[in-house]
């Protein structure tokens, strides 16, 4: 860690972005306890829905501008329109019909569709390519971390006072956020641009070369395929499902345990994933993914709370475990140029579905139960974390010679 803060300018900008995950922790819990009484389990699938269309429609532009803007420029505009977001959720949950709660939360998602492409590859700028995976750990842990706070103290407030402040909290994080990317100011990533076309063109030609960046190294498309049949058919229905299930099992105070427990599991999993030696850090990294499947379980049977509670460690554990493998494995994979398109095609592909498996839920528990929806999430996650190997390159999450193919993306002219 402390190798890591020498650095300034990463110091300032993972301090910021820890302080927002603190109001995200807070306000995804309290979003969940103020809609459900408001407009029920269905709403809570339309609102998540709402979000996350506009977070998979916004995710290619965000990428393009990421590659061709400051990065920490981009993401001070995604969050002054999160924290016009947050501020009118306060406002009108409970007051104002379904619909405009949709439409606020879908402001909401792209803002974090600007955000996230600029965000992962950010910070390829700030750090030596040495430190990427020590510094994706301790970012994961510290996001996991600043999470715990944020669920846990949303859950007191659930529980003992108002649910509304956690969008106060939220929203004064975000001003955090802005003033920390505005004293890194990154530049603009160097890169030869053409310039007689429209921008429209250009942009459009931006996104083709990314997504062909991507096709090219076979490791990674597959692995992003694989994420959003798992996200579809296994983490969107625990998301809609798990506030419902925790709060009519075991009282309103047990989500926000239970979403402070899913921290205190990434947390280990993020730290653990700097402690890997092997060089096949494909392997680890899915089997980090397939455990997954407990939480699904605990879904599927009317388990004890400390069950719940101890997959939801191991199960959120794994992810963390995974994505702090994932995502240093792409930012060597792919030249800097290019790593804003390829991180909105990695989460484009991993959400593009979400909305479908939130949205649809609902009806599927009820027409056919959780225990069947529990027991075909589980099979889903478990055997799609193994399907991936017969893709070459997946073991190792490295090409044969890595980032051949993009390099030229990022040095030549796109035509």
């Amino acid at each position: 860690m402390r190798e890591l803060l020498a650095h300034r300018r990463f110091a300032i900008f993972w301090l910021g972005q820890t302080v927002s995950v603190v109001g995200n922790g807070m306000v995804f819990v309290a979003t969940a306890a103020l809609v459900l009484p408001y407009y029920g389990a269905q709403g809570i699938g339309a609102v998540l829905a709402s979000g996350s269309v506009t977070f998979g429609l916004g995710l290619i532009g965000g990428g393009v501008l990421a590659d061709r803007m400051s990065r920490t420029t981009v993401m001070a505009v995604a969050d002054v329109l999160r924290l016009g977001g947050a501020i009118s959720m306060l406002l009108l949950i409970g007051r104002a019909p379904l619909a405009v709660i949709c439409v606020l939360e879908a402001t909401t998602g792209l803002g974090a569709a600007l955000f996230q492409p600029a965000y992962k590859a950010a910070v390829a700028q700030l750090l030596p390519a040495d430190l990427l995976v020590k510094a994706s750990g301790l970012q994961g842990a510290a996001t996991r971390g600043a999470s715990i706070i944020g669920a846990s103290l949303a859950g007191l407030l659930v529980s003992v006072a108002n649910a509304r402040v956690a969008f106060v909290v939220d929203a004064a994080t975000y001003v955090v956020s802005i003033l920390t990317l505005i004293a890194v100011r990154l530049p603009p990533v160097e890169r030869e641009l053409t310039h007689h076309d429209s921008a429209l063109k250009v942009a459009l030609r931006d996104a083709r070369d990314g997504l062909l960046a991507v096709w090219r190294v076979p490791w990674a498309a597959v692995v992003m395929a694989q994420g959003t049949l798992q996200v579809v058919i296994g983490f969107a229905p625990v998301m809609v499902l798990l506030p419902v299930l925790s709060i009519q099992r075991y009282g309103a105070g047990s989500y926000g345990l239970l979403t402070a427990l899913m921290s205190v599991g990434g947390i280990g999993g993020s730290l653990l994933a700097s402690r890997v030696r092997t060089e096949r850090i494909g392997w680890p990294a899915m089997h980090g993914v397939a455990v997954f499947g407990l939480v699904c379980l605990c879904i599927a049977f009317p388990v004890p709370l400390w069950v719940f509670g101890v997959s939801q460690v191991i199960a959120w554990g794994g992810v963390g475990f995974f994505f702090a493998l994932w995502i240093p494995a792409l930012q060597r994979e792919f030249p800097d140029a290019v790593q804003g398109r390829v991180f909105a095609l990695e989460s484009l592909a991993t959400f593009a579905l979400e909305p479908i498996g939130l949205a649809l839920t609902p009806a599927v528990a009820a027409r056919y139960g959780n225990l069947t929806v529990g027991l075909v999430t589980a099979a889903v996650i478990v055997s799609t974390s193994y399907m991936v190997f017969a893709v070459r390159g997946v073991a190792h999450l490295r090409s044969e010679r890595t980032a051949a193919p993009s390099a030229e993306l990022a040095t030549e002219p796109a035509t």
